[in-house]
């Protein structure tokens, strides 16, 4: 087959299937015996390998020159402060536009392998990475092939990339995860991957996604059911995932998944069990003698975010979340309890903040604000969510108002402090 069929193929993956990933964690990840520190690309294929034995698949192997590649692009991505697939020739570190063009310009044989891409912007470690890419089911995919072979890793402080690759036209099975006797799985996906899968399902939120990866491409549709433990069927939606010379199919609940519930798939003949996480808010069960029962002292997470400000949690309805790893607030909550007057003009969709001589104005859709005089760059622009509610950057907001910022990551806390 000629190469640039392949490539074809290859360009297909990447931006079609594996875009870019702006996805956090459902499950909490450390960093084992301090590895990740000093070489991250070994602790990110070894998280990953862990889980792949857990799902009885075979390991990968790390492939030096597709590290080679995945740091290049990595750095690329820091220098320019950029967060695609692409690089821009002339460009401060460019090595090639595309992913294979990066493999095949550090040596690696692009003939026989496809190149697959995948990138996170959670650099809390290259475990933390890896899983936040496991949990966004677009990306999760190529990483739970079993034919998958090697892998290349790059990781900075501003991304972890990953290239998997396989052989052209192999296939020796397929990869399901969650994985048969998975626990502590998410209940819930909430759209933090672009593309966002739900979005053409028209759902603001799903269920925890099932992943079902190496299907033959001529498969048109595949039978699937989801049952509870006590045997009631889950209603469920079927999608289809291109990966190159194979598909993945993704199974998903149209409702969030119960805390600590076990369920079974079945997905063309195959049955296996997962069990979702406990409540993080349940209360705590006291002794029986005790007729007291005292809460969990509340834990935040990337879709609940705390923010503490100057000592005390405020609670916000509703969360305040993580967007592309910049955290954002509901327009009201936060900035009134710090002495700012806060306005919304609806037919201009703008959002005026004004705290003594300092004015800030963001609208929606828009990545800049205008602060007394002057244009200033936002990382993520204001939006309004499925549910209506006004989201604007907490970061940039506080620190035009004359507070600190300061992230409990541990925690998933906000902590402002206020000087005057």
């Amino acid at each position: 087959m000629k190469r640039s069929y392949k490539m074809k193929m290859a360009l297909i993956v990447v931006l079609a299937a594996s875009s870019l990933l702006l996805s956090y964690p459902g499950l909490e990840v450390s960093a084992a015996g301090g590895s990740s520190a000093t070489d991250p690309a070994n602790a990110a294929i070894q998280y990953l390998n862990g889980v792949r034995s857990q799902m009885g698949i075979p390991v990968m192997s790390l492939d030096a020159k597709l590290t080679k590649a995945s740091s290049n692009h990595a750095n690329y991505l820091l220098a320019n402060d950029e967060n695609g697939h692409s690089e821009t020739s002339g460009k401060q570190g460019y090595t090639g536009e595309w992913p294979w063009d990066r493999a095949s310009a550090v040596g690696f044989d692009t003939e026989s392998f496809g190149v697959f891409e995948d990138v996170s912007f959670n650099t809390d470690s290259p475990e933390a990475g890896v899983q936040s890419l496991l949990d966004a089911p677009l990306h999760r995919s190529s990483l739970i092939l079993p034919d998958m072979t090697l892998l290349g890793v790059g990781y900075n402080n501003h991304a972890i990339v990953m290239n998997p690759a396989k052989k052209w036209y192999t296939h020796s099975g397929v990869g399901k995860y969650p994985y048969d006797g998975q626990t502590g799985v998410p209940i819930g996906f909430y759209g933090f991957e672009m593309p966002n899968p739900l979005e053409q399902l028209h759902l603001s939120q799903s269920g925890y996604f099932i992943t079902y990866a190496g299907v033959a491409q001529e498969k048109t549709s595949i039978s699937a059911s989801l049952i509870n433990s006590s045997n009631q069927p889950v209603d469920i939606l079927t999608l289809k995932q291109e990966l190159g010379d194979t598909n993945a199919w993704h199974m998903i609940p149209k409702n969030v998944l119960t805390y600590g519930e076990t369920y079974t798939v079945t997905v063309e003949g195959e049955t296996w069990s997962f069990t979702t996480m406990q409540n993080p808010n349940a209360p705590k069960q006291d002794p029986v003698t005790s007729p007291v029962k005292t809460d969990l002292p509340k834990q935040f997470n990337s879709n609940d975010v705390g923010i503490r400000l100057n000592g005390t949690i405020i609670t916000l309805s509703p969360k305040a979340k993580i967007i592309n790893g910049s955290t954002m607030i509901p327009l009201r909550g936060v900035f009134e309890k710090m002495g700012a007057s806060v306005t919304w003009d609806g037919t201009r969709k703008e959002i005026t903040i004004t705290k003594g001589a300092r004015t800030i104005v963001l609208t929606i859709g828009i990545s800049q604000a205008w602060m007394n005089g002057s244009w200033h760059s936002l990382s993520v622009a204001p939006f309004l969510s499925a549910e209506g509610s006004t989201y604007v950057p907490l970061r940039f907001v506080s620190e035009a108002l004359g507070a600190e910022i300061a992230w409990e990551s541990e925690k998933w806390t906000a902590v402002i402090t206020q000087h005057e």
